[in-house]
């Protein structure tokens, strides 16, 4: 069964300003929404959205990344008053100041870091000081949450693997709430990689190197995770990367991660010989 369904909008809302970043979240939360009857703004981020929401969006527009005064520009003529960001912008750009603009520059000014969760909040704080609501990014993506469990039937982790998620998750987890990373990579009770600015798929390939196949991938949410922004995900990309460098588990926050496309990652997990499960 295709879980990749829309969930029920707030019944307060009947437009969105959707700012997207790289990544299908976007794609579905644009999708989701206009089936539930939310009219859609985007503002794509340029070289990192996709052109395809042009077409899943009832008006669209590009900005460069660090065009924060455009951005309002474009929220107050479209009169919206609630906004959600999604997709991914490479935390490397937050070095390449090429097309920010004094507001952007303001933003980055009063974030506490340059690490995805002291942005992220500068971002949604001068948001809500221009008078918007910034909406939880998986409002129409509940049911792509997994709850606590095996996910994947016909694999369920060995003794070996349980023990490195037992090991590992809580270790994550406090990883994770220092905005270091989302990703932690564990071997026979040995943290091989912790994710940095390379992102998830890369931290697993760096595992990989160092370790060889057999590793065990955790991937979590923050504690107390702030849903509007950086929910971990996980799809297409994040099993194809580990059957590729034969990584034998994958363990997840439950109920606070979204799942993409989880029909095909749970065939290719059950014929790569992965197994995954949600962690409660």
């Amino acid at each position: 069964m295709n879980t990749d369904t829309p969930s029920a909008a707030a019944p307060d809302i009947r437009q969105i300003a959707l700012i997207a970043g790289a990544g299908d979240f976007p794609k579905l939360i644009a999708t989701s929404a206009r089936k539930s009857g939310v009219n859609v703004v985007t503002i794509g981020i340029e070289d990192f959205a996709s052109p395809e929401l042009e077409g899943l969006s009832n008006r669209f527009y590009w900005v460069k990344l660090g065009q924060a005064a455009r951005c309002l520009e474009i929220l107050r003529e479209n009169n919206c008053h609630d906004v959600t960001m999604a997709g991914r912008v490479p935390h490397t750009s937050i070095f390449q100041y090429r097309h920010f603009d004094a507001t952007a520059l303001k933003l980055l000014a009063k974030s506490v870091s340059r690490r995805a969760d002291g942005l992220l909040r500068a971002a949604v704080q001068s948001l809500e000081e221009e008078g918007l609501r910034v909406l939880d990014s998986s409002l129409f993506l509940k049911s792509l949450m997994p709850k606590a469990g095996l996910l994947t039937p016909n694999r369920p982790l060995d003794d070996r693997e349980r023990d490195d998620v037992e090991f590992g998750y809580p270790i994550a987890k406090v990883v994770a709430g220092q905005d270091i990373g989302q990703t932690l990579v564990v071997k026979e009770r040995s943290v091989v990689a912790v994710e940095g600015f390379e992102g998830t798929d890369e931290c697993i390939r760096r595992a990989a190197l160092l370790a060889g196949p057999g590793c065990v991938v955790i991937k979590v949410s923050k504690p107390k995770q702030d849903l509007r922004f950086d929910i971990p995900v996980i799809g297409k990309t994040t099993i194809d990367v580990m059957i590729e460098t034969g990584c034998t588990a994958l363990a997840i926050s439950a109920n606070e991660s979204l799942f993409f496309d989880r029909d095909y990652v749970v065939s290719k997990a059950h014929e790569g010989g992965v197994g995954i499960v949600a962690v409660g």
